[in-house]
């Protein structure tokens, strides 16, 4: 092409486009890209920061290079071993009560540190000072403690006052302003109060039987993988557990990818609903031009020629489109990173968003020409005199270069959406369940004409113009079914499922699960103290009835005599490593259900049987019947595995992760967990009571944590709620552009029938019922698989009861879908209040 005829070509695009600004078809066109696109961005945008964030702190955030955690001191031998191959750091940590001086006790996580800490970063505190001046034993005897801003917010700790740990008192020096490896739990499971080493000995709390983490943070120049190995084949027999930091990194990285799919999923439908209104919208936007494009090309404008023109605003309007929504995403995702700057480790670099905002706005532009291609080709194929004529339908197939540029479009946005994908396998599933939803529409599709046609041949529709005219509208050639029940269907479906989802976790959360849920839960009950703890128990101030089941920590070995440390599985081999909590089954103590296998009678004596969580079964590829060795404090116990089961994720206190038949633990039983039901608003008294009584009991108040979980699904009820509305949004621009698409037919059949005798009374009336007949529909297919969608996830992931809840899921859908659709028949009906004759113009 030469200079001359491309500068013509680029003005005549630029020209026609800035005429065609007022088209209301391009500003859908826009928006619908917009909006997908901004989601897309928001997502991959705001993964990015908290990846780069997590990778330029992970070693400050680990601690060190490798942990080597321990229930007890390393022998001297291990210790010595360590610290002529590395930089070493002992970190003890336990859980326990603080008692503060007006009298309340809460859980915290009381650490104590040696002269190494930290290996990596640095521990400021509010006043400055030295971490080991601030915790060191004053003139007066008085030992010194640093506490975790969460305790100032939480019970008004101030530095100065004296708090109680275990048999002493402390006195709280500094606040913690940085802690580079503070645990990301450590708001739910115990904020941190650090205290000297000497101190955590007077307290009294490190008992034989005490549950303490003893973790020893590495630095090493050798890679961590190989140091680990040269501990191991020093010391084989070691009863502990080495993480290492590229460990702990590959779990951080995976959750954060599940979440990261998951967002962009619904980033991704949503773009796929605007597709629908891309494709309507450049339809409708194409059909004006319908005159311009005969012209030209009876003019003797060659086929390339014009493609470049219209191809070529498409293209502009997309990369303007998807820049934006890109640069907006973009810009949501720094907010947002701002604000979770306290909680994570997130970049501050702008330069990490170049990335993910440049494959944002690729992935528009690819997106918009993939949807938009086969229409405009069709037009372009058109015979001129056909397009002079005004014909508002019109049959012509693609050709094959545009047929071979579509499909390469097809398969470059789906390349792009893999890479864009933290899990491809997501995106994998994505695209089957896009086809499968397409197929399903379309068996509906057909269902339902096939349903309007017997319908028709019925008497009672003899003599009832407008019942046939809507009916004849649902199943006829260029009707809009279809595309109202791919964009809006789909919108609806995820309404209604996220609706169903919410009102049940929210209703089990609010009445369920408070009237089932006790009233306090015990950790680390002492075996010497069992007794007295138990006649406390049933004095408290409305006590109705309490449960205590031992609690034993243990490692699984063999399965069917195969060693687990030699699997080729590496994560499976480093499970022989991870402890599980053990016990007995009682009633009360976790909601449990089996889901392979069975329980053993109550009064059952024989060989003994386990039964395990499925989450490590599943991780271990246990099955039923499996033969399996534990090593519990050193002794070896061998059993059956006779059942496996699931617990109720909000009903779940203690996560046990096998349950023994009874006696088979008796001889390592050394501490207790357990539960008490109390009368209402008592338990606030009863948990002071037991601090003061018992304080190296850790109790729990269950209304605490359920009004934390629902604060929590709170914010993701809102946030799935605008989810929701950004798709739904998306859904009604779909809608407007399919009805701009179809106006100016509608528009030209009304004209015939209005000057056949029609009479625009009995047009609006065939109208409405049409709407009407389509809402229902709607409803129908909304309801029916978004309530499917939420009884999954109901049933087999939250494991919440759905009673009484499709009342609600009906409601959303009936509602979204009548608000939706009369929205759209009254602008059509509004199109057609003007006179016969402007009519009859207008149609061509």
């Amino acid at each position: 092409m030469k200079m001359p005829q491309l500068a013509r070509l680029l003005r005549l695009l630029w020209r026609d486009l800035v005429g065609s600004g007022t088209l209301r078809s391009l500003w859908v066109f826009c928006a619908c890209l917009l909006l997908g696109i901004t989601l897309i961005s928001a997502c991959s945008s705001l993964l990015g920061l908290v990846e780069d964030g997590l990778a330029s702190q992970q070693r400050e955030n680990f601690g060190g290079d490798l942990v080597v955690r321990a229930r007890e001191p390393l022998p001297a031998e291990q210790r010595d071993w360590l610290d002529e191959n590395a930089q070493v750091s002992l970190q003890t940590e336990l859980r326990t009560m603080m008692g503060t001086q007006d009298g309340d006790f809460t859980v915290v996580e009381v650490q104590s540190v040696d002269s190494q800490y930290p290996l990596y970063g640095q521990v400021q505190l509010q006043p400055e000072q030295d971490l080991q001046s601030a915790v060191a034993r004053s003139a007066e005897g008085v030992w010194g403690a640093v506490y975790d801003p969460v305790l100032a917010v939480s019970h008004g700790l101030a530095v100065g006052q004296r708090i109680d740990v275990g048999n002493i008192q402390l006195e709280l020096r500094a606040e913690i302003l940085e802690q580079p490896d503070r645990s990301l739990s450590a708001n739910t499971r115990g904020p941190p109060l650090i205290i000297d080493a000497e101190a955590l000995e007077l307290t009294g709390l490190l008992g034989p039987t005490s549950l303490v983490d003893y973790d020893y943070r590495i630095r090493t120049e050798e890679p961590a993988s190989d140091f680990r190995a040269r501990l191991r084949g020093s010391f084989p027999e070691a009863d502990i557990e080495i993480r290492t930091l590229a460990d702990r990194s590959e779990l951080i990285t995976q959750r954060l990818d599940q979440v990261a799919s998951v967002l962009l999923l619904i980033g991704l439908t949503t773009l796929f609903i605007g597709g629908l209104g891309v494709a309507n919208s450049i339809a409708a936007w194409i059909a004006t031009k319908r005159g311009m494009l005969a012209t030209l090309q009876a003019l003797g404008a060659r086929e390339w020629q014009i493609g470049f023109v219209f191809i070529g605003q498409v293209m502009l309007l997309a990369l303007l489109s998807s820049t934006a929504g890109a640069i907006i995403g973009s810009s949501i995702a720094w907010f947002a990173s701002r604000t979770l700057a306290t909680a994570l480790p997130i970049s501050s670099d702008v330069l990490g968003l170049l990335w993910p905002t440049a494959l944002a706005i690729a992935f528009g532009v690819l997106s918009a020409i993939t949807f938009a291609l086969p229409s405009l080709g069709r037009t372009l194929a058109a015979d001129p005199i056909v397009l002079l004529r005004g014909a508002t339908e019109f049959n012509a197939r693609l050709s094959a270069g545009y047929r071979r540029m579509t499909a390469a479009l097809v398969l470059g946005t789906l390349a792009l959406m893999l890479i864009l994908l933290p899990e491809p396998l997501v995106g994998i599933a994505f695209i089957v369940v896009a086809i499968l939803l397409v197929a399903l529409l379309e068996m509906v599709i057909v269902a339902l004409r096939w349903g309007v046609r017997r319908l028709r041949q019925l008497r009672v529709l003899d003599g009832r113009f407008t019942l046939q005219i809507a009916a004849a509208n649902l199943y006829r050639p260029g009707n809009t079914l279809r595309a109202m029940l791919l964009s809006l269907g789909s919108a609806l479906t995820l309404l209604t499922a996220a609706a169903l989802v919410i009102v049940a976790t929210l209703d089990s959360l609010g009445n369920t699960v408070p009237e089932r849920s006790p009233s306090l839960v015990f950790y680390d009950v002492q075996a010497a103290e069992l007794e007295a703890f138990a006649e406390t128990l049933e004095s408290l101030p409305g006590h109705t009835s309490h449960v205590l089941a031992p609690l034993v920590l243990g490692r699984m070995t063999h399965i069917n005599d195969v060693a687990i440390a030699s699997r080729d599985n590496d994560r499976q081999a480093e499970e022989a490593n991870d402890e599980h909590k053990l016990s007995y089954r009682a009633s009360g103590v976790d909601n449990t259900q089996v889901d392979r296998g069975a329980w053993w009678p109550e009064d059952y004596a024989g060989p003994t049987l386990v039964a395990f969580e499925d989450r490590e079964a599943d991780q271990l590829g246990l099955n039923v019947g499996d033969r399996l060795r534990f090593s519990v404090m050193g002794e070896v116990v061998e059993a059956e595995l006779a059942a496996i089961y699931s617990q109720a994720r909000f009903e779940t206190q203690f996560w046990l992760e096998g349950v023994f038949s009874a006696g088979a633990l008796d001889p390592w039983i050394t501490r207790y967990i357990g539960s008490v039901h109390l009368a209402k608003d008592q338990d606030v008294e009863a948990m002071q009571m037991l601090g003061a009584e018992f304080p190296s009991v850790v109790t729990i108040r269950t209304s605490l944590l359920l009004a934390n979980v629902r604060a929590m699904l709170g914010a993701a009820a809102l946030a799935i709620g605008l989810v929701a509305a950004i798709s739904l949004t998306a859904s009604l621009l779909v809608m407007s552009s399919v009805i701009a698409a179809t106006t100016q037919r509608r528009v030209y059949e009304s004209a015939i029938m209005y000057a056949l005798g029609a009479r625009h009374a009995a047009i609006r009336t065939s109208l409405f019922i049409e709407y009407l007949l389509m809402a229902l529909i709607l409803t129908v297919f909304a309801f029916t698989a978004g309530s499917l969608i939420a009884w999954g996830i109901l049933e087999y992931w939250l494991k919440l009861a759905q009673d009484g809840l499709w009342v609600t899921g009906f409601s959303v859908a009936f509602a979204g879908s009548v608000i939706c659709l009369a929205g759209g028949a009254l602008w059509l009906m509004r199109s057609l209040r003007v006179s016969p004759a402007l009519l009859l113009q207008r149609g061509g």
